[in-house]
């Protein structure tokens, strides 16, 4: 006799209507299909009130949604740390966070999502804000949780070394590209099209080291005018850091911002970049690299072990504060044709909840039809 479905629910409640977002509304948005088409988890989410409608079509029914009160944005932390497991009761059989926080006391078996330790690695890189609310409440959650979910083995050793004695409720579910993204129709940019480009994706935060290939590209310049380095990324949230050259090459035309693109701008940018740079400080898990390399993009990565981890011997590694190496292992690939990708198997999201729940629930589940 088969057993009733896990009764699930995914903390979402940072997902905008769009379903659209930063690499953590991704994270959610596609654990939370890849959890609804599985026959043995019953998936509920939490949801702000303005994305209930958008979120209830992935659950299957508004009765699978926890709708959070109509509190101001920066009260919705609080709120789900202290205030949720009461509402919650003894509804759920696992109550997973997916972006730092869990409800203190909730009656449920408990599971965090680890993207990252930034928030004590590297505090200067958050509004004061974030980093004074959430530091601690991050820290409580990580301990109370009874599965630790990483994104990398990189965090996972990271994680270890903030504390060792997490080592049994650690584990590793690394993730993948985006199914809109490999399903999307190409959209040519206009500013980049018929020009030799390198791309690198992400937002502008200090840690993601942006200026390092922005100045790598004032020397690119030099050698090939003709050539434009794309930066896409998400609205700025926080301090941004292009370095000094980037206003000049801005308006030079050497380089071309791109905000809040579609999933077809972007896979069109992978599919015609000559190359994608990602010199990050520090990582996670580092999506763009994997994206790059499922859409046949040559990548070219800093030293960080999470970046190192997910794209292996398939791209170049270069020190992150290697100015001039960056530059000319740009040029090397301008100046020759794009090479044909290798064979590399794809993870899917249904990958990536299989590893979920096993890791939670302590079995290997089968995933539904």
């Amino acid at each position: 006799m088969s057993s009733a479905p896990v009764r699930w629910l995914l903390m979402a409640g940072h997902v905008p209507p769009s379903l659209r977002g930063g690499g953590i509304v991704r994270y959610t948005v596609e654990l939370a299909r890849a959890l609804a088409r599985r026959d043995d988890v019953e998936l509920h989410l939490l949801a702000a009130p303005d994305a209930a409608g958008a979120l209830a079509g992935i659950a299957g029914a508004p009765e699978r949604i926890v709708t959070l009160p109509a509190v101001p944005e920066a009260l919705v932390p609080a709120y789900e740390r202290f205030a949720l497991a009461r509402r919650l009761g003894a509804r759920f059989d696992v109550v997973q966070g997916t972006k730092h926080l869990l409800p203190r006391g909730a009656r449920a078996r408990t599971a965090l999502t680890v993207h990252d330790l930034l928030l004590f690695d590297r505090p200067d890189d958050f509004p004061l804000p974030k980093r004074t609310l959430l530091g601690r409440p991050y820290a409580a959650s990580l301990r109370q949780a009874d599965t630790l979910v990483c994104v990398s083995a990189a965090t996972r050793e990271r994680l270890l070394r903030w504390d060792p004695r997490l080592a049994p409720r650690a584990a590793v579910a690394p993730l993948t590209t985006s199914p809109q993204l490999l399903a999307s129709t190409p959209v040519p940019v206009d500013a980049l099209a018929g020009r030799p480009f390198a791309l690198v994706v992400g937002d502008a935060s200090r840690r993601k080291n942006v200026a390092a290939a922005v100045s790598a590209w004032a020397e690119v310049v030099r050698e090939r005018p003709d050539a434009v380095l794309a930066l896409v990324g998400p609205p700025a949230w926080g301090t941004e850091a292009y370095g000094p050259d980037h206003a000049r090459l801005l308006a030079d035309g050497a380089v071309v911002q791109l905000t809040g693109v579609d999933d077809g701008t972007l896979r069109w940018c992978y599919e015609h970049c000559a190359v994608v740079l990602a010199p990050s400080l520090a990582e996670g898990f580092g999506l763009p690299a994997v994206e790059a390399l499922d859409l046949g993009a040559p990548l070219v990565t800093s030293l960080d072990p999470a970046l190192v981890e997910v794209s292996g011997d398939d791209a170049e590694h270069l020190p992150a504060d290697d100015v001039r190496g960056w530059a000319e292992t740009v040029l090397r690939h301008l100046d020759r044709p794009r090479p044909q990708p290798r064979d590399r198997r794809r993870r899917t999201w249904d990958d990536v909840a299989e590893e979920t729940v096993a890791a939670v629930v302590g079995r290997r589940p089968v995933s539904g039809s």
